[in-house]
């Protein structure tokens, strides 16, 4: 069974609410008409026990005493059930509407209720399985009725009428019935009128963005939502048409961004395999011209001027080797050969090649090692990515100052940070230190870096840097464990 959707949720949830608050207000409507026929069938049974007194009055001043039976069987209808006069001292019945109840015991029940009540009340009582009203009014002995009865009693009977609430109690259970059959339709027609609301109002509108949605999933950044109208969904609609033209514009400038790295992506592979041939063709005949003049510069004697001239061209050849040397890493691919090494030592033997260069430019190195640390690298790689950014590091410290190398693990990871003390470097040039040929020197290929990066990706990991001017800069390398 599947979720009910959005508008079937609010029609159940807005019907609900409905049905409890016509609840409510038919429960206390039905309580207060139910107290109003109870009101008027009280005072209804009152004003017929009065004229039943009264007529009783009546026939007694008239003398007409005979007369109480047939006169209480004639008040015998629909509603008046019963109508007896019993002998409050005796208990028993004088006159009755039903003749056999003539001279037997009244009921117990009445004449308890008789003794304890103050003034005469209607009350309800069952009566051969039926609910009845009950008024019990005493006839006083007054001064016209003791020319016939001077017997010194204070009363001369009670006056016992019971008027059927079969007529009320149908009254009450019609109301109720109608009460809930109102409840029942008004809901029914809300929760129909709801419906078709939801449906033109919510859903439509609901749909068509959807739909739109749907398109915009699959690539189509042309679907439009098409709504007329001032409301909520009509500005949503716009809001939604805006932003698809947005990313629509920015897919757009994307591809063409792209594009163009995508185009100098393959320049720079171009350059870079002309880099790596040119390189190649250099390096040999780079070769001979070393060996040729390092012979030429051994057969002359000190103090000749032309030796010193020639020191000078070796010096040049062997920077122009190590540029070819450079290239030719940079454009060939990065396949390190990894085996279980402690990273720790091969820190510490890039520290032992640069300490006596640090020594002689006042820079002291401190150390911060988590020892036993047993990685799977390429040691000679990651000892030429060291000895870069230890070379870096002397480079930006000329006057000395501090290089802090620490080694510790952080899982999933083991970092490696080198960190100076030296300048630093323009916030506007930080992302473009690990760019190839890009460099703030004058000496060296300005390609340690490119190359650095690209032997720590190989391995897995990463490089990043921090700097700020005036205080130094940090590389951190994280390799994974």
């Amino acid at each position: 069974m599947g979720v009910p959707s959005l508008k079937w949720k609010y029609i159940i949830a807005t019907v609900l609410i409905l049905l409890l608050l016509n609840g409510l207000f038919v429960l206390y409507n039905l309580g207060y008409q139910e107290r109003l026929i109870k009101q008027d069938d009280i005072r209804r049974v009152e004003l017929i026990t009065e004229i039943i007194k009264n007529g009783l009055y009546t026939i007694m001043l008239e003398g007409r005493g005979k007369d109480f039976q047939g006169f209480l069987e004639s008040l015998i209808a629909e509603e008046i059930q019963e109508v007896r006069i019993f002998d409050p001292y005796s208990g028993t019945i004088l006159a009755s509407s039903v003749r056999s109840e003539v001279g037997r015991g009244i009921y117990e029940e009445d004449r308890r209720k008789f003794q304890s009540q103050k003034s005469p009340e209607v009350f309800v009582h069952e009566r051969k399985g039926e609910r009845v009203y009950s008024m019990l009014v005493p006839i006083k002995n007054e001064f016209v009725c003791q020319r016939c009865h001077n017997d010194g009693r204070p009363l001369r009977g009670v006056l016992d009428v019971e008027v059927s609430m079969k007529q009320s109690l149908k009254r009450i259970n019609e109301l109720r019935q109608r009460s809930v059959l109102f409840t029942l339709m008004s809901s029914f027609v809300v929760a129909l009128a709801l419906a078709v609301m939801t449906r033109v109002l919510v859903n439509r509108p609901l749909d068509e963005i959807i739909k739109a949605m749907e398109k915009v999933k699959k690539g189509d950044l042309t679907a439009r939502v098409n709504l007329s109208g001032r409301d909520e969904f009509s500005r949503l609609a716009e809001s939604f048409n805006s932003m698809i033209g947005e990313l629509n514009k920015a897919r757009a400038e994307l591809q063409r961004c792209h594009l163009e790295e995508m185009k100098k992506v393959e320049k720079m592979a171009t350059l870079g395999e002309l880099a790596a041939a040119v390189a190649h063709e250099i390096k040999n005949p780079l070769a001979g011209i070393s060996g040729a003049v390092q012979v030429i510069y051994e057969d002359l004697k000190e103090g000749d001027p032309k030796k010193e001239v020639l020191k000078e061209v070796l010096q040049e050849i062997e920077r122009l080797d190590r540029t070819v040397r450079d290239l030719l890493l940079f454009a060939r691919p990065v396949e390190p050969k990894k085996i279980p090494v402690d990273i720790s030592s091969v820190v510490d033997r890039c520290i032992s090649l640069i300490s006596d260069r640090a020594r002689k430019q006042n820079v002291n190195i401190v150390r911060d090692f988590q020892e036993g640390l047993i990685i799977g690298v390429d040691p000679q790689q990651i000892q030429q990515v060291l000895m870069n950014l230890f070379i870096n590091a002397l480079q930006a410290m000329p006057s000395g100052g501090t290089l802090r190398v620490e080694v510790h693990r952080e899982d999933p990871h083991l970092e490696i940070v080198i960190a100076d003390t030296g300048d630093g470097i323009p916030p506007e040039e930080l992302n473009m230190v690990f760019r190839p040929f890009y460099t703030t020197r004058t000496m060296g290929t300005s390609l340690g870096l490119s190359i650095t990066r690209n032997i720590v990706e190989a391995h897995g990991g990463e490089i990043n840097v921090e700097s700020t001017l005036g205080m130094g800069t940090t590389f951190r390398i994280k390799l994974p464990v």
